[in-house]
């Protein structure tokens, strides 16, 4: 353990300390933790510490480097995973867009506040703390205006004059928050998947959901014509859960038609179809009952019992100054596909429709996990006083390099809301492809990097 330094930061005073260096296959890692205030927007108290209510959160970071390349001076890359609610990756082997970074890069894998390392938030912790408004002031200290604040924090501990980012989807929305709030910090923005929809006040989360569930449509389409056999496997499934109710499952999640349509949120990423074409393969046992595989296999596949800031802070993304009133769930009641309503499309014969990523009331009812927060989600549905987490007039004259890969097919982060925001951000250079779905920086993350690396650098010249 590293000693721990006090650092004096325009945005509160803070502190770092190292932890662990460790080693993988062909990368040293290093621990890094920072002490930085909660809330960032209570006005200072009078010795400039860390705002009114003087409470300060722990935020991990791990820096990596090439094994060949660890006693070299290199820039850094900070990484921002997406989400809202996970931790960055964990680095098992020089692979992947990691290794090529590395080759000219020290990256910073930073756990969002909440997240990994950062102080977690998970239903304990906030059941700890008593009354749902409580909790909600808590949860509101962790958008992404505080996230990149954190980021600057930690810039200014470790001394770094300008750094390049890069942002995969939510983390892509943080990139764009730090180019309105902080660009003079930066060297260089690199977005995969993640322009964020309709920059200016107000909540977007109903817009966005809108021309999501189409795109919802399109993959289930996608999806039954590649597995037709499927249309009556999985309404057996849905007719099972129609007749007999819902069924328990191992985590102690109810396994019910609106959850299962829950599983639809694969279909964003690479070889989603097959996950749940494979999960479905052996639904039900002998007896005619659904067979705990199958049930082990829904807990596998939904990520709300690890990361429940996913689920409360999921349409609070989308918010300026407005409610988000529980926009994924009212736009679904408004879709007239009779294929989202299982009931109907089981008594038509018609293929069910899974939904995408979007968060429902009835989750805090369902999943174990989030029942308890059932309160909390309600007071943050309704809350309007949600500050900036754009500047457009800023974006708007940016001298900031920016490349950012936008998904033609992208099911989670719509392709034409990306493409007005992409017109605000001055000099934006875009890759637009067809070839990837959301999950582009797994599938090829090399040459992604390296082509919206030329692009911000000019390498690849505009034409």
């Amino acid at each position: 353990m590293g000693d721990r330094s006090a650092v004096d930061t325009p945005l509160g005073k803070a502190a770092h300390w190292t932890g662990c260096q460790e080693t993988v296959t062909g990368l040293h890692l290093q621990e890094h933790f920072f002490e930085v205030p909660l809330d960032y927007f209570c006005s200072s108290s009078s010795d400039g510490s860390t705002g009114a209510s003087g409470r300060t959160v722990e935020i991990f970071c791990r820096e990596v480097v090439s094994s060949t390349k660890k006693d070299e001076s290199l820039p850094c890359l900070l990484y921002l995973q997406g989400g809202p609610g996970f931790e960055s990756p964990r680095p098992l082997e020089a692979s992947g867009w990691l290794a090529k970074a590395c080759e000219t890069f020290r990256v910073l894998l930073l756990d969002q506040r909440g997240t990994g390392r950062s102080t977690p938030i998970t239903t304990a912790s906030l059941c700890a703390l008593g009354s749902p408004s409580a909790q909600m002031e808590l949860l509101k200290c962790h958008r992404a205006d505080s996230i990149v604040r954190d980021a600057e924090v930690i810039r200014h501990c470790l001394n770094i004059e300008k750094w390049s980012i890069l942002g995969q989807s939510f983390g892509g929305f943080c990139c764009v928050s730090y180019l309105s709030f902080f660009p003079e910090g930066l060297k260089e923005a690199l977005i995969t998947g993640g322009l964020p929809p309709l920059t200016q006040p107000g909540c977007g989360a109903r817009s966005a959901y809108d021309v999501l569930f189409n795109r919802v449509r399109t993959q289930n389409e996608k999806y039954y014509s590649r597995f037709p056999g499927d249309v009556q496997r999985i309404n057996a499934v849905f007719s099972h859960l129609v007749k007999n109710g819902g069924v328990t499952t191992p985590a102690g999640n109810q396994l019910t038609t609106q959850s299962l349509q829950s599983l639809g949120i694969r279909f964003g990423g690479a070889q989603g179809f097959e996950h749940i074409h494979y999960l479905f393969e052996n639904a039900f046992d002998r007896t005619g009952s659904l067979s705990y595989s199958f049930l082990k296999g829904f807990d596998n596949a939904i990520s709300f019992d690890t990361n429940v800031l996913y689920a409360l802070l999921h349409e609070s993304i989308y918010c300026q100054g407005a409610a988000s009133n529980w926009s994924a769930e009212s736009a679904l009641m408004d879709l007239t596909c009779v294929n989202f309503r299982p009931n109907e499309a089981v008594e038509s014969g018609k293929p069910v429709y899974f939904t995408g990523e979007m968060v429902f009331p009835w989750m805090f009812e369902q999943f174990a996990q989030l029942r308890p927060l059932r309160e909390v989600a309600e007071l943050l549905s309704v809350h309007e006083d949600w500050p900036p987490l754009y500047d457009d007039n800023q974006l708007m004259k940016t001298e900031v390099p920016v490349a950012a890969a936008a998904y033609f097919e992208d099911m989670y982060v719509d392709i034409d809301l990306s493409m007005q925001t992409a017109a605000k951000i001055a000099g934006i250079r875009l890759f637009v492809t067809n070839e990837y779905l959301h999950s582009g920086i797994r599938e090829d993350g090399p040459r992604i990097l390296q082509k919206l690396l030329n692009m911000a650098r000019d390498v690849e010249t505009l034409r």
